[in-house]
């Protein structure tokens, strides 16, 4: 058996500029949403209360899971087969015919369901305790009519991401989310329509952009469907479908499960446990998403196999590690987070966050990996990892949640993602060779983890009144600096610093 070749620092230094300058440019975006987000979430606890949060925590669950059914995976193989082909023509017929094809199926599946929310309802958003039955239906309806919106904008934005627009990219999703949270104030704050009013902020907000972006598109491209090329794509996403319903419920299922184990103030407790959720989320939202957004279709254009595998290993370690040095910072101040944006009537959220968002370290290290086998169009095994984690989930969480309530499912999140990453990385190690530094990933996932034991044990301190708030503060902050020199001096490389300081002397220099 051949040795896998070693990460070249000349391939990864020859590439990456250009992956992270667009990255910096779709990152805009995230920032300024969680930067809004955040600004909102106050408003959301006191507009929509606990019980309100939580029914706003699940309709995300069903959100996030019809999207991944009706066509979100073939959309992203849209992105990945419109590089196999060289013809212009051709690469316009891969994006109008998933475009039409994904539009289509969502719109005749939850045309259908529409016939039957009396029965689904119940089924999907609960029996209605603290949230009234009728209204539940309302925001079943709601849902199943933005939907398809949803997905047919997502191929505008893919199509963009496919053109490296990202300047347009960012200015169409800035638009778009000051229009929606415009009609938030509106609709929420002063006609009091609650969850129903968050979601025909949404619903408007997809439906204009839809319009504009989508409708620009196919008009461009000129509508037209291609089975010849429409059916690789859906032979490729065939396995991804069930993967990402697999990943929906990693992601989501644990709300579900909270309402379903929780026997009195389900929605409350599941309002709690989301807001925490929210803050254990935030890096990977801000950062994770727009770097994938331009890692996917660049990392597909890498043609050479061996400079493939160096450029997945170094930048599987540069993600994780810049991630993993914001992810501290929340971790050390999630409870001073959760007592900002929640209030007293949420403060049991923060024991989540150090769980959460270690959690999504792990979650990002795994995103980051995967591509290998992408590109290598082993797909099938990517179900396998997926589902595995998916039944390891369920099964912990059917166990804690009885045990220790909504701690049990921040938990599993951790576990669940650690084991998910794991398997991806041996996954792509065997099928494509990827050198991944291990010590390296190892050395940081260690300091988060350990930045994570040692908040929640001053919160609990702080929680009991045997600390103050002054004290708590202080040691949070002696650990976020001992953290950062432990990744600054063991995890880094002296090469790696030294480039550090050139570009902030270079900075200077420009200034």
């Amino acid at each position: 058996m051949t040795s896998a070749p070693r990460p070249s620092s000349e391939a990864p230094a020859r590439s990456l500029g250009g992956l992270f300058r667009h990255s910096t440019i779709y990152g805009a975006v995230p920032l300024i949403r969680q930067v809004i987000s955040v600004a909102m979430v106050r408003l959301y606890t006191e507009w929509l209360g606990r019980a309100g949060y939580g029914v706003k925590e699940i309709v995300d669950f069903w959100i996030v899971g019809l999207q991944q059914l009706l066509g979100q995976n073939l959309l992203g193989g849209m992105v990945r087969f419109y590089f196999d082909h060289k013809d212009e023509q051709e690469r316009h017929k891969v994006v109008t015919s998933s475009t039409i094809l994904v539009t289509l199926i969502a719109w005749g599946v939850c045309g259908l369901a529409l016939l039957f929310t009396d029965w689904l309802t119940p089924l999907m958003l609960g029996q209605g305790e603290e949230v009234t039955a009728d209204t539940l239906l309302r925001i079943l309806r709601i849902t199943l009519i933005l939907i398809p919106f949803q997905l047919s904008t997502l191929s505008g934005f893919y199509y963009l991401q496919i053109l490296k627009r990202s300047e347009l990219y960012s200015t169409i999703q800035v638009v778009k989310l000051f229009v929606e949270v415009g009609l938030n104030f509106w609709l929420i704050g002063a006609r009091g329509l609650g969850v129903e009013g968050f979601l025909l902020s949404m619903l408007i907000g997809e439906a204009l952009t839809t319009l504009g972006l989508t409708g620009w598109m196919l008009w461009t491209l000129k509508p037209r469907v291609e089975w010849r090329v429409f059916l690789p794509i859906l032979v490729y996403a065939a396995p991804l479908i069930p993967v990402g319903l697999c990943q929906f419920g990693l992601h989501q299922i644990d709300r579900r499960l909270l309402l379903y184990f929780t026997q009195e103030g389900a929605q409350s407790i599941t309002g709690i446990y989301g807001l925490g959720y929210k803050i254990g989320y935030i890096t990977t939202a801000m950062m994770l998403g727009p770097f994938i957004q331009i890692w996917q279709p660049w990392i597909f254009g890498v043609e050479d196999e061996h400079e493939r595998g160096a450029l997945v290993a170094r930048v599987s370690t540069y993600a994780v590690f810049v991630i993993s040095v914001v992810s501290i910072g929340i971790i050390c101040f999630g409870r001073q987070a959760v007592i900002l944006l929640g209030g007293p009537e949420f403060q049991e959220a923060y024991k989540v966050v150090p769980l959460v968002t270690g959690g999504y370290v792990f979650w990002a290290l795994y995103q980051v990996s995967q591509y290998p086998l992408f590109i290598a169009k082993r797909t099938g095994r990517l179900l396998l990892i997926n589902l595995a984690a998916l039944v390891f989930n369920v099964a912990l969480n059917s166990i804690l949640i009885p045990r220790i309530g909504f701690l049990g499912a921040g938990v599993t999140t951790l576990l669940t993602f650690g084991l998910l990453s794991t398997l991806g990385m041996l996954a792509s190690r065997s099928e494509a060779h990827v050198p991944f530094e291990v010590g390296r990933i190892l050395g940081i996932v260690g300091c988060v983890l350990t930045s994570g034991a040692i908040a929640l044990w001053i919160d609990s301190l702080d929680a009991n009144s045997q600390l103050s708030v002054v004290q708590a503060l202080l040691f949070k902050s002696a650990t976020l600096v001992a953290m950062f020199g432990l990744l600054w001096a063991f995890v880094l490389h002296a090469e790696e610093r030294g480039r550090f300081f050139t570009w902030i002397a270079a900075r200077r220099g420009r200034g």
